[in-house]
C-alpha cells in the first residue's frame, strides 16, 4: 500500500506570463524539499503534479508541507490524497498504475473549493479523520504567507524551539511565537500525528 497526492495550483491561469517561471520554480522546490527515497514526483500540464509517497504514514505531512511551502510564496494549492495499491511501479510515475493513482486523480477532479481531500480503496474510512481534515483545511486556508513560512520551518527544523526558529527566520522570538500561534501550529502538529496513527492502523487492518 502506498500514498499518492495529486495537486494543482489554484487560478494559475491568472498568473502573468512573466511570473510563470517563478511559480513553476517554487512548485519544483516544494516537491524537491520533501523528496527522497520515500517519494517520487512529476509535474504535468504546467501547474499540476503527482507525488508518490512510499511510506504512507507520511502522506498527510507531505501534503501539508507542500501546501505551506507554496503558500509562503503566495500560491494557493489544492491536493487530493489517496491510499491504495500500486500495480505497476515506475521510476517515472506518469506511467505507474494502481488504485492509489486512480483514487487520487479522481479526487482532484471532484475537489471543489477544498484544499485537501482524502480517499481510500476498499475500506471504510474513519469519519473522524475526514472531520479532522475538514477542520485542518479551514485553518490552513486562512493562514497568511508569513504564518505559512513560520509553520513550514517549525515542522521541518531539527531544532524547532522558538529561539532557534527566530534565528533562522531573522526575526524576534516573540514574533515567531505570534506567527505560530496564529497558524495554530500545535493543532496542525497534533493533526499530523493523528493521521500517522490512523494510517498505520489502516495498513495493519488491511494486512
Amino acid at each position: 500500500m502506498i500514498g499518492v497526492i495529486s495537486g494543482d495550483i489554484i487560478k494559475s491561469q491568472t498568473i502573468p506570463k512573466q511570473q510563470y517561471d517563478a511559480m513553476l520554480y517554487q512548485l519544483e522546490q516544494s516537491l524537491r524539499n520533501i523528496s527522497g527515497e520515500q517519494t517520487l514526483w512529476n509535474i504535468y500540464r504546467g501547474d499540476a503534479f503527482q507525488l508518490q509517497v512510499n511510506n504512507p504514514e507520511l502522506l498527510f505531512k507531505n501534503a501539508i508541507l507542500v501546501y505551506l511551502h507554496l503558500k509562503s510564496s503566495g500560491y494557493e494549492l489544492r491536493q487530493s490524497l489517496a491510499l491504495g495499491q500500486i500495480d505497476n511501479p515506475r521510476s517515472d510515475i506518469k506511467t505507474a498504475t494502481g488504485s492509489a493513482f486512480t483514487l487520487s486523480g479522481q479526487g482532484l477532479d471532484k475537489i471543489g473549493n477544498q484544499r485537501f481531500v482524502f480517499n481510500i480503496n476498499e475500506q471504510q474510512l474513519d469519519e473522524s479523520l475526514n472531520l479532522n481534515l475538514a477542520f485542518a483545511d479551514v485553518l490552513l486556508t486562512k493562514i497568511t504567507q508569513k504564518q505559512a513560512n513560520a509553520l513550514y520551518v517549525y515542522l521541518t527544523s531539527s531544532d524547532n524551539s522558538h529561539a532557534a526558529l527566530a534565528k533562522e527566520l531573522k526575526t524576534s522570538r516573540e514574533n515567531v511565537t505570534k506567527l505560530l500561534n496564529l497558524a495554530h501550529y500545535q493543532l496542525i502538529e497534533r493533526f499530523i500525528k493523528h493521521t500517522q496513527h490512523v494510517i498505520k492502523n489502516i495498513i495493519k487492518g488491511g494486512e
